[in-house]
């Protein structure tokens, strides 16, 4: 009888079975050398003996884990978990396992999440960085070619790229509220830190400049994404005993649809009304978006494509051997719903 406080190992299958270690281990991987019935005779012992293959040894001797490890921020976002959800079931078909980390917008759970896959040997890594500080990056250089870092470009490394063009969302976002004469936006979004919120809130800036309004970056309010945070931005702006906000706006500017759903909540708890009372437009596009009252005006960002992109880069890496660097970029588009009035119709064309 095998002990159970041991693990399960070939050379256990083997002595149970009375046969040699490396008909065990031709066996466990398919060597056509050994018989059918042999092969299920040690098949079905292993299973019995509750045997589990040492992936990592396993890889360390065929120069592959074949698993993806998935390093990104905001696990709540549905745009990612869409994405990565994808890779994870397109690439489970070729044999491969994913796993996902979360580094939740800080640079020191980054790094220890980029240690952390580091010493499980994947064969690709996929990461959206919390910054554009390099020290972490640098950790990945000898994985330059299988490595795809997603969101902004970074110029300096020579790597596989799933660039977004966030400055050309926050852009088309800002350009809405402008040409319904909403010049006095509140943006809300990730710390300038994060290169896809700097990029954004550069987006904003230059719809600004081509209007000719003065862009005033105190209105920018950073918080991480979520509804409860985009609610206390909002409460924290607002004076009770005045019943006003102590900087005043008509339009609010968020990163993603999770802060908009904040806004939300914090004009239903001052009894204002979206969009009468204060404008609001989001980013990402949240399937949900489309049914909060009123429908949410939002950036979309076309998750479909990106996940595509991911796909295509692991499998010609993976299964097609290709060694050339790939950079694919999408480009996110405004979806108008109802959360935007314009203020020249009520104004009669003044602000």
């Amino acid at each position: 009888m095998t002990s159970t406080n041991k693990p399960i190992t070939i050379k256990s299958i083997a002595k149970e079975l009375n046969i040699s270690f490396s008909t065990v281990s031709k066996a466990l991987n398919n060597n056509p050398a050994i018989k059918e019935e042999t092969r299920k005779m040690v098949l079905n012992k292993a299973n019995e003996m509750g045997y589990t293959p040492n992936s990592l040894a396993k890889g360390l001797r065929s120069n592959s884990t074949q698993t993806i490890a998935i390093i990104f921020n905001d696990i709540e976002n549905p745009v990612l978990t869409y994405i990565f959800r994808n890779i994870s079931i397109q690439m489970a078909d070729h044999g491969y396992t994913t796993m996902i980390f979360d580094s939740q917008f800080s640079e020191k759970t980054e790094r220890a999440n980029i240690l952390t896959v580091l010493s499980r040997q994947p064969d690709f890594i996929i990461l959206e960085p919390t910054s554009r500080n390099p020290t972490n990056l640098q950790l990945l250089a000898e994985m330059s070619n299988r490595l795809i870092l997603q969101g902004v470009r970074y110029e300096t490394h020579s790597c596989h790229h799933v660039h977004v063009d966030y400055a050309h969302g926050g852009y088309l976002a800002a350009c809405e509220m402008l040409s319904n004469g909403h010049r006095d936006c509140l943006v809300i979004t990730e710390p300038l830190s994060f290169p896809t919120s700097e990029q954004f809130v550069l987006g904003i800036e230059r719809a600004y400049h081509e209007y000719g309004v003065p862009f005033n970056k105190d209105r920018v309010q950073t918080t991480h994404s979520s509804i409860a945070n985009g609610f206390q931005t909002m409460q924290k702006l607002w004076d009770y005993d005045a019943h006003a906000f102590r900087v005043p706006f008509t339009g609010v500017l968020t990163f993603d649809d999770n802060l908009a759903y904040g806004v939300y909540k914090a004009a239903m708890q001052f009894n204002l009304k979206i969009p009468k009372d204060i404008s609001v437009i989001g980013f990402d596009d949240n399937p949900l978006s489309a049914f909060s009252m009123p429908p949410l005006t939002t950036i979309h960002l076309p998750k479909e494509k990106m996940a595509e992109n991911h796909i295509n880069i692991l499998q010609s890496a993976l299964l097609k051997g290709r060694t050339e660097t790939c950079f694919f970029s999408s480009d996110p588009y405004l979806v108008s719903r109802g959360s935007v009035c314009n203020l020249l119709e009520q104004t009669g064309g003044t602000t």
